[in-house]
């Protein structure tokens, strides 16, 4: 099996993934790709790309679920956080990132899985913009954007529906800044990624239905502990592949 079609395999899934708790296919393609040969480097372009693009989709779907003021906030904290990251991988070669970056999620898994003491509410602005912030940051260095959002979102106990609606929402700022400025600071360059870009869009854009659809019939308990389960998991893959 060629790189290029592990690659398609592994995108392919994580689509399915991600349509279903709207946010899991970086953190589940990430490490599966690495796993089959794909360079970071390419790993990250093809995150972010395919999370743009299938993020797309599903904030056009489930935009009556969405929250704007919430996005708007995600997104816009996650843009100096992305710079910031883009800097660091200008100046940090990327592999020292990953370890802690690992850990990270799984932390995010264990706080998600906790008991809360308190009534669901909204999430606080201050929280939104913490979480946004460093989703940008871990955009730009690892492709790994999802946890802080998803961790805010989750404890808050926002609906299924709306959360994967908010967290597209968030994705489509997060990812597309992340692109820009991972260009201009990392030289990052889409081209040499060009046929394998293209046939894990291909697979990605019908995994991501087939996700949505899944997502519109599952249960809100088994949502919650899959998506717990998914943080946790993502990140163990990822600290024994650093």
């Amino acid at each position: 099996m060629t790189v290029l079609v592990a690659a398609m395999i592994c995108v392919g899934f994580a689509a399915i993934v991600g349509g279903a708790t709207g946010f899991g296919a970086a953190l589940v393609a990430t490490p599966l790709m690495l796993m089959v040969g794909v360079d970071v480097t390419e790993a990250v372009v093809i995150n972010l790309v395919v999370g743009l693009v299938t993020r797309l989709s599903a904030a056009v779907q489930l935009r009556a679920h969405m929250d704007r003021r919430r996005v708007l906030l995600l997104g816009g904290a996650a843009i100096p956080g992305a710079w910031v990251g883009a800097l660091t991988v200008s100046m940090l070669p990327e592999h020292y990132l990953k370890p802690a970056v690992g850990v990270l999620t799984i932390i995010c898994g264990i706080a998600m899985a906790l008991p809360t003491r308190r009534e669901p509410a909204a999430p606080s602005a201050r929280a939104t913009l913490a979480a946004g912030a460093v989703g940008g940051y871990l955009s730009t260095t690892t492709s790994l954007n999802g946890p802080p959002a998803v961790l805010l979102l989750s404890r808050a106990r926002i609906p299924q529906l709306g959360f994967i609606a908010d967290l597209a929402g968030y994705f489509l700022i997060a990812n597309l800044a992340s692109l820009v400025l991972l260009w201009h600071y990392a030289d990052l360059r889409t081209g040499a990624v060009g046929p394998m870009l293209a046939g894990c869009l291909a697979v990605a854009l019908v995994g991501n239905q087939a996700g949505i659809a899944i997502a519109r019939r599952l249960p809100a308990g088994v949502f919650r502990s899959a998506v717990v389960a998914l943080v946790m998991a993502a990140g163990a893959i990822t600290v024994a592949g650093a």
